[in-house]
């Protein structure tokens, strides 16, 4: 039996979007996630999709990606529709190019995982770790999408720009503010605390073990 890590994010409130807002949704997402999986390394054991109309899935093999994957969703589709997400480790049912003919146990824990984040209104549900490990998860994930969503429009830009490496002189340079108003968006939207707890989240992840297996070589071969 072969055990993979299953990233399934439900997109919310899809069918309640207006055409012209799903096109502006959905209209990329396919292309930008295949050209994310190319992007990864390792590789996801399946690509990342969309599976069912309003639901991304992938497969993978080690659980390094998931939050960054996650974030990058996350952030494509912002501000016109949110995200939750189920990050579930179990076995598959059966080896498939195709991730809605796979199955087995891990689908099925993500599936009733989501089923209960809708209705507790929760943004996510890890599920590939132990106990207290998936409990330090889910907290650091619910409060960094707390935070996020709190964010103005401006701070969250100052925050994708100050993720990606740039320093506050140089996010004030070319967004063309002055740096003390780089400094104060910052410090009111928490964008510290958000990037800290994203290296906490990728901490926990890298110590969880990977899973190789020939099954999944002999997938990604074909």
């Amino acid at each position: 039996m072969t055990e993979c890590f299953l990233l399934l994010v439900d997109v919310k409130g899809s069918t309640g979007l207006t055409p012209r807002v799903a096109e502006r949704v959905f209209g990329t997402l396919e292309e930008r996630l295949a050209g994310l999986s190319r992007r990864l390394d390792p590789a996801p054991v399946l690509g990342l999709s969309i599976s069912y109309g309003d639901e991304v899935a992938g497969l993978f093999d080690t659980p390094v990606h998931l939050y960054s994957v996650v974030d990058q969703i996350r952030d494509w589709l912002h501000p016109e529709a949110a995200i939750r997400f189920v990050a579930a480790r179990g076995s598959i049912g059966r080896f498939s190019h195709d991730i809605r003919q796979v199955g087995g146990e891990v689908f099925k824990r993500a599936d009733d995982a989501v089923r209960a984040i809708k209705k507790e209104r929760r943004f996510c549900r890890w599920l590939i770790g132990d106990a207290t490990t998936n409990a330090a998860l889910d907290a650091l994930t619910e409060m960094s999408n707390a935070v996020l969503e709190d964010m103005t429009v401006y701070q969250r830009e100052v925050y994708r720009l100050l993720a990606s490496g740039l320093s506050q002189a140089e996010i004030a340079g070319r967004m063309r503010k002055h740096r003390q108003s780089v400094s104060d968006a910052v410090r009111r939207g928490h964008a510290e605390l958000v990037l800290e707890a994203a290296a906490a989240i990728g901490g926990l992840l890298h110590a969880i073990p990977s899973m190789r297996s020939d099954g999944f070589q002999k997938l990604n071969e074909k």
